[in-house]
């Protein structure tokens, strides 16, 4: 079993993320979008996430600080993979 969560690390721009996974053929969400997802992943599975980021205000191009972190979580807490993406606003 894998959480999934997303979240800004250690910067803090302005922003919220809620996160769903997704059927890998289309993109579309099969399971309600929220802070976090559990599912189960069995070997050789490749299950896809959709990470929506809704800002509150200006979020001023710096990749260094304004990011966005998906972290992928065992049952007991143990972070077993993670990626990261740049956030701006225009």
């Amino acid at each position: 079993s894998i959480t999934a969560s997303a979240d800004t690390g250690s910067g803090s721009p302005p922003v919220s993320t809620l996160l769903c996974q997704t059927n890998p053929a289309d993109g579309q969400c099969i399971t309600p979008l929220g802070a976090t997802v559990s599912t189960q992943i069995n070997g050789g599975a490749t299950p896809t996430f959709g990470v929506f980021v809704t800002g509150s205000g200006t979020v001023p191009f710096d990749p260094a600080n304004n990011r966005i972190f998906v972290r992928f979580k065992d049952a007991g807490g143990v972070t077993r993979g993670a990626t990261s993406v740049a956030v701006r606003t225009q």
